[in-house]
């Protein structure tokens, strides 16, 4: 198989060789300037939340070392349980969307219920889902959620009627515009797998991203204050050139995240201090 996908690493390989994923890309390529002031903003919400008091009276009294390093692994804590909910909120849409039925853990069943209400709503057909992708020109893979039709989401119905789309789902606090950069690259991706044969990428004309929310805002779903309840979904390239566009600044992070990844290898080394001054006649 030319290209495989390491579900416990989330690892890809392309002709056995290691193929960094788009994601990984982007996080290397776009400076992301919000997690300085998320960082320390999850450390003073849990430190002022009156339900934390005995624990912190508990951490303040105790070793100085070791609540240092229970308080700098909160906002990895928090980013885990979010990553670790978005993924099970991903395999649930996957089921929903390939079997038209799934089953849902309790706290879950609001992120589903949306979900549901939107593929009937803008009359989504899937025709791909959940797929592992590459090229071998650019070296680079991913893994795309959902490639769709629907004729609510076309202009021209005559001509773009059973053109493909793409949707992104994303579970986070909030969307961001980058996700475009990350949908344009799949959408210029080679090649796709099916089973262990690749498949050249079908013609993608328009690309989405859908914030998949739970239909209520309370307790752990508070997070979402602010967005619309269940799944909401917001336009990224709305041609084929707006997509390519997309691309180009993807190559853009692309380049940036290498560089990076070169100048974290090098290691500066003092030269050594002259033995004798010469001074200049």
């Amino acid at each position: 198989m030319s290209l495989t996908f390491n579900e416990a690493s989330h690892r890809y390989k392309l002709d056995s060789k290691p193929v960094t994923g788009v994601t990984t890309i982007l996080g290397g390529g776009i400076p992301k300037p919000a997690l300085v002031w998320w960082a320390p903003g999850v450390v003073a919400k849990w430190v002022t939340d009156p339900a934390n008091a005995d624990k912190l009276t508990e951490l303040l009294a105790g070793d100085t070392d070791q609540s240092v390093k229970f308080m700098q692994a909160l906002p990895n804590k928090e980013r885990d349980i979010a990553a670790e909910r978005g993924t099970e909120v991903h395999d649930l849409a996957e089921k929903l969307a390939t079997t038209g039925e799934v089953e849902a853990p309790e706290d879950l069943v609001g992120f589903v219920e949306g979900y549901m209400d939107f593929l009937d709503e803008w009359q989504i057909t899937p025709v791909l889902v959940e797929v592992v992708l590459a090229s071998r020109e650019h070296w680079f893979s991913g893994k795309v959620d959902l490639l769709a039709t629907s004729p609510l989401l076309m202009s021209q119905p005559d001509i773009d009627a059973g053109k493909l789309i793409q949707i992104d789902l994303k579970t986070s606090k909030g969307v961001y515009f980058e996700t475009a950069l990350q949908t344009a690259a799949y959408s210029r991706a080679e090649f796709y797998m099916d089973g262990d044969k690749e498949v050249p990428m079908p013609e993608v004309v328009k690309t989405f991203v859908a914030h998949v929310t739970p239909m209520d805002r309370e307790g752990i779903n508070a997070r979402y204050e602010g967005s619309p309840l269940g799944t909401s979904l917001y336009p990224l390239a709305t041609s084929p050139a707006e997509i390519d566009e997309h691309f180009q600044q993807f190559l853009h992070a692309k380049a940036v995240h290498e560089d990076a990844k070169a100048r974290g290898k090098k290691k500066l080394e003092p030269i050594n201090r002259p033995t004798e001054m010469k001074v200049a006649a």
